[in-house]
């Protein structure tokens, strides 16, 4: 077994492995092992090598000091899986760091090859002037804001910038663009940005980062990016000045080992920063470099335009030895990766009213072009697919609409329109595409399109008949301009390779001469014009119609969602009015005939939400059904914020033992009618399931012992564990209604609207990992307790902007004031009542995600209109392809035994989809089919899917353990709108 040090240095210097993916594990006193990315680990300071305990690499263990591990040699966890963009050892490797804003800290990331690389790239580089030097000059606390503010609004996709002091690293760490969107190059706890002042920032997936030392207080800080031309390395840099002895001759030396380092990358390079050099030429550091200069190939060789103007600039003005302008700032490219230059400009070149610049340097910023110059701004490696299109949508015209009604096979598919580019990419990569279809469309112009004339193509018998929409003077050049900038930017969706003719589809005909005229007759003389404005994106989901899923502009590239139905928030039933004291809990229905048993559990037995109905009828003979049971209202109907439709939660405590055998022969006397009646298998208490007058009641059974049933909910820590559980759901309700008090109604307002939201999202279901209702009434009753404001916008607002902001690693109990110590889960929501647990261990770290990111687009959404709705975005968006869980059975009662041991294992399935490096996975709680012996649920599968072969091999042990369950592949459109 090696030694903790001989293992650092094999794996440093040795060029099979990639250090940027270990990890040491070191001895705190008192605490958990720290994990450190191994290149930040200093040998010989202050940690002495005994305190190394472990190594990981990729998250799997490969040396531990207590058990004698030691699996480097064979293991390919850490291995370099290609050759390194950034070689080394010109390079020492970094381990790039991202927000995670569930641990609300900067953590390292690891990025593959991208599966999208971008074809255009806007690079920026900006000295941001630290104040070492002449502080009391240069308005250091006015102009950052100024400079944060410019590097936002540049929006570019990679910035290095260069004095980069520990306060300004604090400002930018904290900027939410930068955390939503930004990989640092580093580790911001580390020194290097304080020891070079160098700071490189990218918007894209970082593959690899690295450092060069060049001397004291000089560096060169690389990061490797993927674009559509193959891998970039962008690499900043700042030179010594004339302020340094003999800055001339340094910059020499330095040029010469950024040349030597740099020409080891065998990739495209761009070198941003400050060269300290005004020349150009083959006098310039360009040519020193052998690099191009992104700024003479926009502006021209002759043009100077400085980047540091002590005539302009006073902050310049001030640091400046000889009072000379110069363009020292440059952004440099090699000619790999197919690099064109598409725009340069200045950043930070206009003083604010005051006169105050961001900088003594002007910033720079350039958009490069990658890949092949026909592929424009393309999605490689997207297939065009034929459930999607971008098509003109004509306004509504009867009498098209009734010849397509009588003639067209496809009426109930399509609207009327006219295809640009049919098939499109699939609908889980519009996000990505829309911005790029945007462009396209901003370089068009709106027209207007003259419909008339009726023609015909195809085979004689079987002709597609259809409305010329380029009748006009112009004919169809407006179109066939705008189809061609469409399919430069999309190149693999350009359809038939023969041409293409605008046409607006009417019908088939087997006698297409006479259609023709037919048709002509009836949409009569003269043609109709309309205005060609913005184009419609569509999509096709399972077997349902085309729909529009976004539109875009011409001539302006805006771009909009069609936004799908907003989250439902009106409660099922008006919500209890306010009263001035705390309501009472729903009292317990007890056995001795139907009619005590109504008496009991009236209107406040469903908690105020359903009146006297079937949830009443419901619970009255099971109630007279149980003798000397005690039945009692559990969940949302006892908490008075049911959903319309929610399940009727109910536990019955009985005399004695519980015979869940004995139950169910009486429940199923009592209800004749029940459908889907069984019994819930691998419970710790018996319970049953079953369906009447359209509801879904869960039942779970409890004996009392020797206690009397009517006391075993306060005396449930007498009748164990599993029985105290079971028990706590009627606590747990009294115990939210006593939280809220009088502020119910509030309380039941935003628990019912809240619900929904998540309904939508596929958020709410915990066999299926999401979070139980439960989870949301805590949420909201914390909420409620906690607002100024109780009126319901001010509730929303606070409700989504506490929980968007909320640290997922500290549990959230109905009690603020209540001492809970973080758990191992990534999200933890505490019952209310004794036995305190969490109700969301099933949670896992893919699914708390994704609930960060819809919480904080509700409180974006809100916060820019808190009246607004909040419509969810489908799934179909995020999801590229699904696992479609099918659970069939020969009988409806074999059916419902096997449907109910798929939902108690769908968490595990979950589980290996995301240790096989699927953390996007994410299980819809209802199937989008269900018949008697039937149901498909939809467990989608993240934006980079595996094919199946690669999912069965990762399904099959999981579906093998459940009869009547299998598990296939669906491409992202096959799957219809989801429930």
């Amino acid at each position: 077994m090696r030694t903790s040090e001989q293992l650092y240095h094999q794996v440093r210097w040795d060029p099979r492995f990639d250090p940027a993916r270990f990890t040491l594990g070191l001895l705190q006193r008192g605490a958990a092992p720290k994990r450190v990315p191994l290149p930040s680990f200093v040998p010989g300071g202050d940690i002495p090598w005994h305190r190394v305990l472990f190594v990981e690499a990729d998250g799997e263990l490969v040396w531990d000091r207590a058990r004698g591990l030691d699996l480097i040699d064979s293991t390919t966890a850490g291995r370099v899986r290609g050759r390194r963009v950034l070689p080394e050892p010109f390079f020492t490797a970094r381990t790039p760091h991202a927000w995670d804003p569930a641990d609300g800290a900067w953590r390292p990331v690891q990025a593959g090859p991208a599966a999208y690389p971008p074809a255009r790239v806007r690079l920026l580089t900006w000295n941001t002037l630290w104040d070492r030097y002449d502080a009391p000059r240069i308005a250091t606390a006015r102009r950052r804001p100024m400079l944060l503010a410019d590097l936002a609004a540049a929006d570019a996709d990679v910035i290095a910038l260069q004095e980069v002091e520990p306060a300004l690293l604090a400002l930018l760490l904290a900027e939410p663009w930068v955390r939503s969107g930004y990989t640092l190059g580093t580790d911001p706890d580390g020194a290097d940005v304080a020891d070079s002042g160098l700071l490189v920032l990218s918007r894209l997936p970082v593959r690899e980062a690295g450092l060069h030392v060049l001397g004291r207080h000089k560096a060169v800080a690389a990061v490797a990016v993927d674009t559509a031309g193959g891998p970039l390395a962008v690499a900043a840099t700042h030179l010594s000045s004339d302020h340094s002895e003999n800055g001339a001759g340094r910059r020499v030396a330095e040029l010469a080992r950024l040349a030597e380092g740099l020409g080891g990358i065998g990739a495209g390079l761009a070198l941003l920063g400050d060269f300290n050099d005004g020349r150009t030429g083959a006098e310039g550091p360009a040519a020193a470099l052998g690099l191009r200069d992104a700024w003479a190939e926009v502006h021209g060789p002759a043009d100077d335009t400085p980047t540091f103007d002590p005539g302009v600039n006073p902050l310049a003005a001030v640091g400046s030895l000889t009072g000379r302008a110069g363009r020292i700032d440059r952004i440099l490219l090699s000619s790999g990766a197919g690099a064109r230059v598409r725009e340069a400009a200045l950043r930070g070149d206009s003083p604010a009213p005051d006169g105050l610049f961001p900088s003594d340097h002007f910033g720079v910023e350039a958009t490069v072009e990658y890949g092949a110059t026909d592929a424009g701004d393309a999605l490689p490696g997207e297939a065009a697919t034929t459930r999607t299109a971008v098509a003109w949508l004509p306004p509504h015209d009867p009498a098209v609409e009734e010849l397509r009604r009588a003639h067209d096979p496809g009426v109930a598919r399509w609207p009327a329109h006219v295809n640009l580019l049919f098939g499109f990419v699939p609908e889980s990569s519009f996000a990505r595409a829309l911005p790029l279809l945007a462009e396209a469309a901003a370089q068009g112009r709106p027209f207007t399109a003259r419909l008339d004339g009726v023609h015909s193509f195809g085979r004689r018998e079987d002709a597609v008949l259809w409305l010329d929409p380029a009748a006009g003077e112009g004919g169809d050049g407006p179109w066939q301009e705008l189809r061609r900038a469409l399919a430069d930017r999309f190149p693999g969706c350009r359809g038939r390779s023969t041409g293409w003719t605008p046409h607006l589809t009417l019908g088939r005909s087997g006698d297409p001469r006479r259609a023709e005229r037919e048709f002509a007759q009836r949409l009569g003389p003269g043609g109709r014009t309309a205005r060609v404005g913005e184009l419609a994106v569509l999509s096709r989901r399972g077997d349902g119609p085309m729909r529009v899923r976004a539109v875009v502009e011409l001539g302006t590239g805006t771009w909009r969602w069609a936004e799908p139905e907003a989250t439902p928030g009106e409660p099922a039933d008006p919500p209890e009015p306010s009263r001035p004291r705390a309501p009472e809990p729903p009292r317990p229905a007890e056995a001795g005939g139907p009619e005590n048993a109504r008496k009991a559990s009236g209107s406040r037995a469903a908690g105020g939400v359903v009146g006297v109905g079937d949830a009443e009828r419901i619970t009255a003979r099971l109630a007279g059904a149980l003798s000397g049971a005690v039945v009692r209202v559990a969940g949302s109907r006892a908490m008075g914020c049911a959903l319309a439709g929610a399940d009727l939660d109910l536990v019955a405590v009985l005399p004695g033992a519980a015979d869940a055998g004995a139950v169910r022969a009486r429940v199923a006397a009592a209800l004749p009618e029940a459908e889907r009646l069984r019994e819930v298998t691998g419970a710790r208490v018996p319970g049953l399931r079953l369906r009447a007058s359209g509801l879904d009641v869960d039942l779970v059974v409890v004996g009392a012992g020797g206690l009397d049933p009517a006391r075993a909910v306060e005396r449930r820590a007498e009748l164990g564990e599993a029985a105290a559980v079971a028990l706590s759901a009627v606590s747990d309700a009294e115990a939210v209604r006593a939280a809220v008090g009088a502020e119910h109604a509030a309380f039941a307002g935003l628990a019912r609207e809240v619900k929904a939201w998540a309904r939508a999202r596929g958020l709410d279901s915990a066999p299926f990992g999401g979070l139980p209702g439960l989870a949301w009434t805590v949420l909201a009753a914390r909420t409620v307790r906690e607002a100024a404001d109780r009126s319901p916008a001010a509730l929303r607002r606070e409700f989504f902007g506490t929980w968007a902001a909320w640290d997922w690693s500290e549990p959230v109990s109905l009690d603020p004031e209540a001492d809970a110590a973080p758990g191992p889960d990534p999200v933890t929501v505490l019952t209310p009542s004794a036995p305190v647990r969490s109700c969301t261990a099933q949670v896992g770290a893919g699914l708390r995600d994704l609930l960060v990111r819809e919480l904080y687009e509700a409180w974006e959404r809100l916060e820019a209109e808190p009246e607004g709705l909040l419509p969810a975005a489908p799934p179909h968006r995020r999801h590229a392809a699904w696992a479609v869980v099918s659970v069939r059975a020969d009988t409806a009662r074999e059916f419902e035994e096997h449907l109910g041991r798929a939902r108690g294992r769908m968490r595990g399935l979950l589980a290996a989809l995301e240790e096989a490096g699927l953390p996007e996975a994410h299980a819809w709680p209802r199937p989008f089919a269900r018949s008697g012996t039937l149901a498909r649920y939809a467990v989608g599968l993240g934006s980079a899917p595996p094919d199946a072969t690669a999912l069965a091999a990762l399904t099959g042990p999981w579906a093998a353990t459940l009869p009547g369950v299998t598990v296939t592949r669906a491409d992202g459109g096959e799957v219809p709108d989801l429930p």
